[in-house]
C-alpha cells in the first residue's frame, strides 16, 4: 500500500471500521455501497474510487483486522510456544468480542467457492502464520523435530474453524468460546511437543 497522509489514513481507517460495524449488523446482503458511504463521511464516488466493488471493501477490511491480531500477538509475546498460544487466545477472544462479524466472516468463507479470495485471506493467512510460529517453536525447542509442520498448520487451521462452525450452529455457547477454542487447539498441538512444552500446555487443558 502506497504511504498515506494522515488524512488519507485516517479516512480509510473510518471506512474500514464502517464496514465491518455495517457488516455486524446487517450482513453481507444488508451492506451497501451507498448507505456504507454516508455512515463513512465520504463520498460514493470516493468509496468506488477505493474499493471498487462490495466485496474488495470487505476483503480490505477483513485483512486490516486480521493484520492488526497479527501485530497484537507478535507485540505481546516471543516466538516460539508463547506466541502460538498467545495467538489461540487473542483469535478467541476477538471472536467473543464481536461475534457478529466473526459469525458473518465464518458465514462468507463456509459459502465460498475455493477460488474465492475470502478463502485465501482467511484459511490462507492462518495456514502461513501457523506455519511460520510452528517453525519458529522448532527452532526454539518447542516443537519435536520430526513433527510435520504442513500438517500440523492444517490441523490448527481446521480445529479453529470446526470450533467456530459449532459455535455458529449453537452447540458451543459465546461464553464458551475461549475455552473450548484454546482447549481444540492445544489438544492438537499437544502431542507434536517437546516434554517441558507438553507439560506447559497440558496444564492449560
Amino acid at each position: 500500500m502506497k504511504n498515506l497522509t494522515a488524512v488519507q489514513q485516517q479516512r480509510r481507517e473510518r471506512i474500514l471500521f464502517s464496514a465491518r460495524e455495517q457488516l455486524s449488523r446487517l450482513g453481507y446482503d444488508g451492506l451497501n455501497m451507498r448507505d456504507l458511504a454516508v455512515v463513512a463521511d465520504v463520498s460514493t464516488s470516493t468509496l468506488y474510487n477505493l474499493y471498487q466493488s462490495k466485496d474488495t471493501l470487505i476483503l480490505a477490511a477483513l485483512e486490516d483486522r486480521l493484520q492488526d491480531l497479527d501485530g497484537k500477538v507478535v507485540a505481546s509475546s516471543e516466538p516460539g510456544l508463547e506466541r502460538c498460544l498467545k495467538r489461540f487466545e487473542l483469535v478467541a477472544e476477538q471472536i467473543i468480542e464481536t461475534p457478529q462479524y466473526a459469525s458473518a466472516m465464518g458465514t462468507m468463507l463456509f459459502n465460498a467457492q475455493a477460488s474465492d479470495p475470502i478463502v485465501k485471506v482467511l484459511l490462507g493467512a492462518s495456514l502461513a502464520l501457523y506455519t511460520t510460529e510452528l517453525k519458529e517453536m522448532r527452532a526454539a525447542g518447542d516443537l519435536r523435530e520430526d513433527a510435520d509442520i504442513r500438517f500440523i498448520a492444517r490441523s490448527l487451521a481446521s480445529t479453529g474453524w470446526s470450533a467456530m462452525l459449532m459455535w455458529m450452529k449453537g452447540f458451543v455457547a459465546l461464553h464458551d468460546f475461549r475455552d473450548e477454542y484454546i482447549r481444540n487447539s492445544c489438544t492438537v498441538l499437544l502431542p507434536w511437543l517437546n516434554p517441558s512444552a507438553a507439560e506447559h500446555v497440558r496444564a492449560m487443558i
